[in-house]
C-alpha cells in the first residue's frame, strides 16, 4: 500500500516457500527494500526491489533460539536426572548455578551468581576439604576458562548443611557465538557408595560376627571335651557291678548327655550371629 502512495519501504522481511521437482519444498528468507521509480513528470511509473537473501542468518538465529531455550530449560529443570550445573565466566565468577546446585549445596542462585568461584563460593559458602583441594580446584577452573577440558576429576565441598558432598567435576569450555572463549562450564556427579562393597559399619559389623563366631565354636568345642569324658565314664561304669538303682541312674544320666550333644551338635552359627 505504501508504493501506491508513493512511500519507499526498507527491510521487510519476506519469507518464500520454494519448491523443486522431487524435492522437499525450502524456505528462503529474503530482506528485501523497495523505491519508486518516477517519470519526468515524478508521477509513479513503477517500483525497483532490492533484496539480499538472509536465509542461512535467519536460521542460524531460530537455532540459537532454540538453543538457548533448551540450556534454559537444562538450567532450570527439577529433573532429577539433570546433574549439577555452574558456569563460570572468564574471570572466574560464578555465571549460571542450575537446580540441581541448588538441591546439592543448599545456596541459591542469587545468592552465588556474580561471586567468585574460588574464595567466596567454593572456599566460604561450600568449604573445601584441605588446601590442597583449593589449589586443584583453582587449577582445573582456570584451565576451563582457557579452553582445557577436563574428565572426572575428584572434588568434595561441605554444603550449606554442614554435610561433605563428594563428587567428580567435568569442565567444558562455554564460547559465544563467535567462538571465543567466555568461561567454562563445570558438571558435577555425585559419588555414591556402591552398593556391591561393603561399607565401613558393615565390614566392622563381619569382624564383629567373626569374633562371636569364633569364640562360640571354641566354647562349643570346649563343651564337648567333658561330655565325650562323661560319656567314657559311662563305659567304664557299665561294666562294674550296679545295683538297679544305679543303673536307672546311669541311664538316665547318659539320655542326658546324648541330649546336650545333640543341642552342640545342631547348633549353627550363622543363625544365631543374624539373631
Amino acid at each position: 500500500m505504501m508504493l501506491f502512495s508513493g512511500q519507499d519501504n526498507k527491510n521487510a522481511e519476506l519469507k518464500i516457500n520454494r519448491f523443486v521437482l522431487h524435492q522437499e519444498k525450502e524456505v528462503v528468507y529474503l530482506m528485501v527494500s523497495s523505491c519508486i521509480s518516477r517519470d519526468y513528470t515524478n508521477a509513479i511509473v513503477g517500483v525497483c526491489f532490492v533484496g539480499q537473501d538472509i536465509t542461512f542468518e535467519k536460521v542460524i538465529v531460530k537455532k540459537f533460539i532454540k538453543l538457548e531455550g533448551d540450556y534454559k530449560a537444562i538450567m532450570h529443570s527439577l529433573n532429577p536426572l539433570i546433574p549439577p550445573i555452574f558456569a563460570s565466566d572468564e574471570n572466574a565468577c560464578c555465571s549460571e548455578w542450575n537446580v540441581a546446585m541448588e538441591r546439592v549445596t543448599g545456596w541459591k542462585k542469587d545468592e552465588v551468581i556474580g561471586k567468585m568461584l574460588l574464595g567466596e563460593i567454593f572456599g566460604s559458602f561450600c568449604r573445601l576439604k584441605s588446601q590442597d583441594a583449593v589449589t586443584d580446584f583453582m587449577i582445573l577452573l582456570y584451565r576451563g576458562i582457557n579452553g582445557q577440558d577436563s574428565e572426572k576429576s575428584p572434588f568434595g565441598f561441605y554444603a550449606r548443611n554442614g554435610k561433605f558432598i563428594e563428587t567428580y567435576i567435568t569442565t567444558n569450555k562455554k564460547t559465544d557465538a563467535g567462538g571465543d572463549i567466555i568461561g567454562c562450564f563445570c558438571f558435577l556427579q555425585i559419588v555414591t557408595e556402591d552398593l556391591n562393597q561393603p561399607s565401613q559399619g558393615h565390614r566392622s559389623k563381619c569382624r564383629e560376627r567373626i569374633s562371636e563366631s569364633k569364640e562360640l565354636a571354641y566354647i562349643l568345642q570346649e563343651m564337648k571335651n567333658p561330655l565325650n569324658g562323661i560319656r567314657f565314664t559311662h563305659k567304664l561304669l557299665e561294666n562294674t557291678g550296679l545295683s538297679e538303682n544305679q543303673k536307672q541312674l546311669l541311664d538316665t544320666s547318659e539320655a542326658c548327655e546324648r541330649q546336650i550333644m545333640a543341642i552342640i551338635e545342631d547348633i549353627e552359627l550363622g543363625s544365631i550371629n543374624e539373631g
